[in-house]
């Protein structure tokens, strides 16, 4: 009898050990399911046709065919870059929602009046751009940096200079060359590179301080004009532009967007996105899209884009307070 009942009572137990990690596998299960599962969606928070765009539909081609799912991207102008942050913000923290969230978002830190803080996102890789160039329209007379400057030093504030958006990258650049050399523009802001690059062209505005790629094509055309370029050495596609200080104004600025995430997604999730982002910067055909766009993107991963923004959250906010454009 004893025998039998301890038998009982060995088979219960087994029995009660088995349904409990039954239990706990199926409640674990969705939590370990392989990512993705479904479509991802990334937030650009731009007009279609700017450079951010651009990479964006680029990569999201290449990451579909790693991922097994489809990368779509939804544009989300307006507030420079902070509608789209915010959206994703909002977004629930599962990989399932990215956003493309660079230099720009990390200015409108300290200009924004209803700022978004880059810690509210984990970056899951870096794009790295060319600095910007000063293009101006093909209806105003000047061909080199030097009349540039001459001409709004003689008449300040009626160069009316586009830019992405109040508070973004091209905004504070243009306001930190200003200071530097000393003259005064009038900003007039649209939402994004795409439509400001179009005011130019039909000679809206007179001038802008962008990234070459979204140019490229209306500079071939004619329709704009590339004066100078805001880095330490000429662009190896237009090596007869000077640079700003070959031209006496001695001013660069790095140029850097990163993939983000929530802050809460996990870091496991993270790291399949950014596999998928780095072998999309590494084949080839993604290279020449890369290449005949005018891009001149690179890759930067997940460790190197955190680092990235860390020093230029210090420079970006330096710049910010110097020109007097922080919000209180």
């Amino acid at each position: 009898m004893k025998a039998r009942s301890l038998t009982r009572l060995f088979c219960s137990i087994i029995v009660g050990l088995f349904t409990l990690t039954t239990v706990i596998v199926l409640s674990e299960a969705p939590a370990c399911a392989e990512f993705p599962q479904k479509t991802i969606t990334l937030i650009v928070p731009w007009s279609p046709g700017g450079s951010g765009d651009m990479t964006c539909r680029i990569l999201a081609a290449q990451m579909e065919k790693d991922l097994g799912e489809s990368v779509v991207v939804k544009n989300m102008p307006g507030a420079g870059s902070m509608v789209g942050a915010t959206a994703l913000a909002d977004a629930k923290p599962d990989g399932y929602t990215l956003g493309f969230l660079g230099i720009s978002a990390a200015i409108a830190q300290y200009t924004s009046v209803s700022p978004v803080m880059m810690n509210t996102y984990k970056a899951v890789s870096g794009v790295i751009n060319p600095s910007l160039f000063l293009l101006t329209s093909t209806k105003t007379p000047w061909k080199t940096l030097q009349e540039f400057v001459a001409f709004a030093k003689a008449n300040p504030g009626k160069i009316k200079n586009g830019n992405a958006g109040a508070g973004v990258i091209d905004h504070l650049y243009s306001s930190e060359f200003a200071k530097v050399a000393k003259v005064q523009f009038t900003q007039v802001p649209y939402k994004g590179w795409g439509p400001s690059l179009a005011a130019l062209a039909g000679g809206h505005i007179d001038s802008m301080f962008v990234a070459v790629g979204p140019a490229k094509s209306m500079i071939a055309a004619g329709k704009i004009r590339p004066v100078a370029i805001a880095a330490e050495k000429r662009h190896p596609s237009y090596p007869d532009i000077p640079t700003m200080k070959e031209g006496g104004v001695d001013i660069t600025m790095p140029f850097w967007e990163s993939i983000v995430v929530p802050a809460e997604t996990p870091d496991t999730v993270v790291a399949i996105l950014d596999r998928a982002i780095g072998k999309a910067f590494a084949d080839p055909a993604t290279k020449k899209k890369i290449k005949d766009s005018g891009l001149d993107v690179s890759y930067l991963d997940t460790a190197g884009i955190a680092s990235l923004r860390r020093s230029s959250d210090a420079t970006v906010k330096n710049i910010v307070e110097s020109l007097g454009l922080k919000q209180n």
